[in-house]
């Protein structure tokens, strides 16, 4: 309960700008070798999910940030960023998930900053500037997300 009241103070207070969170963190390619940061999602949305093996509801999440992606018109990009689990465990889930965008590792600081992730789904809503907009934990319906990142459709 301490880390749901940690989580909630930290995305309420946005101290991760999106500054931080893409371009002070290194993540690691759950489908290559390589390590970046991602500082090339600035300039349109970006709803970051944290998964982990063997979550249903992160399917379901899955699935409707694809759908979201298709009927955005602002060039919305999901992230996943997987937790709890080894690569191979990582990458089993992600095929599970149906995962079509870039899908990372996130580092441990990152996590460490958020006062660790206490269950999945987790979103982390970015702006087209790289604020954070919002978080949520567990499974967000398509009509909240909409609204939060592409309020014109």
């Amino acid at each position: 309960m301490l880390r749901l009241a940690c989580l909630i103070i930290l995305l309420c207070a946005a101290p991760l700008s999106a500054a931080q969170l893409t371009v002070d963190y290194q993540f690691k390619d759950l489908r290559g070798q390589t390590t970046s940061n991602l500082a090339h999602l600035h300039g349109k949305p970006v709803a970051m999910m944290f998964f982990e093996p063997e979550c249903p509801w992160c399917i379901k999440q899955a699935k409707v940030l694809k759908k979201l992606h298709q009927e955005c018109e602002q060039q919305l990009h999901p992230v996943a960023l997987g937790i709890n689990g080894d690569n191979v465990r990582l990458k089993r889930a992600l095929f599970r998930l149906n995962f079509p965008f870039e899908a990372y590792r996130p580092p441990s600081d990152l996590v460490q900053d958020m006062g660790g992730i206490p269950a999945t789904p987790i979103l982390l809503l970015l702006d087209e500037n790289g604020v954070l907009i919002k978080g949520y934990r567990g499974y967000t319906a398509m009509g909240e997300l909409k609204a939060q990142l592409c309020p014109t459709v």
